[in-house]
């Protein structure tokens, strides 16, 4: 009987694992979901029910918390520590040429937003959250282009 060396597949595998990567696919996801579950118009999401517009508060948040995640695994990466705070990560990444100032805009406010929403003594108006909602879309692809460049210089960096 041949003994298989279970520690040498597992560290293959985990070196093969890429936790960026596999956050993106999945903030990608939540994209489609969200490009799916917005209605055409701010009028027909105000009007729309209930459901409606649970789903999209829910694909706005996990589309930010995925976002945060991936900011505080580059950070960690870089041997620094992530700040408890989110805002910071955004801030940290544009301080390592990661994001642009735009896109660092454009999320201290969709996490103001963020954070309205999970408050529960503050409210987010069904527009303002629809509004949010669409320039998530605009802004969330050129973050995703932004990291995918970034760590294409990266790489070339560290030949």
């Amino acid at each position: 009987m041949v003994k298989r060396n279970v520690k040498t597949a597992k560290k293959t595998a985990s070196r093969k694992f890429n936790p960026v990567k596999a956050k993106l696919e999945s903030m990608n996801e939540c994209f489609e979901q969200l490009r799916n579950g917005l209605p055409e118009s701010q009028e027909s999401y105000i009007n729309g029910d209930r459901i409606t517009h649970s789903y999209v508060k829910s694909c706005f948040l996990m589309i930010i918390q995925r976002a945060v995640d991936i900011n505080n695994i580059i950070i960690e990466f870089k041997g620094q520590t992530p700040h408890q705070q989110k805002h910071y990560s955004f801030q940290t990444l544009h301080q390592n040429s990661a994001i642009n100032k735009e896109t660092l805009d454009f999320f201290m406010k969709a996490l103001d937003c963020y954070e309205s929403i999970i408050n529960p003594y503050q409210e987010l108006a069904p527009a303002d959250l629809y509004d949010v909602s669409r320039d998530l879309l605009a802004y969330g692809e050129t973050y995703t282009h932004q990291l995918e460049d970034y760590f294409e210089h990266f790489s070339k960096t560290e030949k």
